[in-house]
């Protein structure tokens, strides 16, 4: 049984979760601050961490932080209402893997949790296939090679919105992670014009 380690400071959200790691046969340990969880990693090997955004006296933000300096590889989920890019941007620099939104839906939580797990047990055969790319400081292979993955199985063009829901990754971390492949080349960027509204960006692994 996987061991994943929550940190939220709302009761009903920590009980929503254990909750959760009931049904997905998972063991969720949580805390409500982030000192407590940085104790708790210190004492206990995880294979996952939820973070929540919003949190009094250490953020979330901080808190992404100070876990990256215990740990490297771990892969951390930020729980959050906010979706702005900016934020997302925030926490992907400071070495957060993705986001679950609030309020929490269930199955998705869980594939999302999942997705993570199974890119972390076989991130060293990926790191081969993919040695060429320098992933920079900030953004984590183990979520890289998610996108990667999907894109090397598609032979069209694929948005955004597409690639977030089959990949079960936020739609702010694969806007970010696709822009870095875009900008080095690995992937193909190209404006669809519609009827209606703005164009809209499309990719496709080169």
């Amino acid at each position: 049984m996987k061991k994943i380690l929550a940190v939220d400071d709302e009761k009903d959200i920590l009980f929503t979760l254990e909750a959760i790691g009931e049904v997905a046969d998972f063991d969720i340990i949580t805390v409500n601050n982030g000192e407590k969880a940085l104790k708790k990693l210190k004492e206990t090997d995880f294979s996952l961490i939820m973070v929540d955004y919003h949190m009094p006296g250490m953020s979330g933000l901080k808190l992404v932080k100070e876990i990256r300096k215990i740990d490297q590889e771990i892969p951390i989920l930020v729980l959050t209402v906010d979706e702005s890019i900016e934020l997302a941007d925030s926490f992907l620099k400071a070495g957060a893997n993705d986001f679950a939104n609030k309020p929490i839906k269930t199955p998705d939580l869980i594939s999302r949790i999942n997705i993570h797990l199974k890119a972390a047990e076989k991130k060293e055969i990926e790191r081969e296939q993919y040695k060429e790319i320098e992933v920079p400081k900030g953004m984590s292979f183990t979520t890289l090679q998610i996108i990667l993955e999907y894109m090397n199985n598609k032979n069209e063009y694929e948005t955004i919105e597409k690639i977030s829901e089959e990949t079960s990754l936020a739609y702010q971390t694969v806007h970010r992670y696709l822009n870095f492949l875009s900008k080095n080349k690995y992937i193909k960027k190209e404006l669809s014009y519609g009827n209606v509204g703005r164009p809209i960006h499309k990719y496709k692994i080169n």
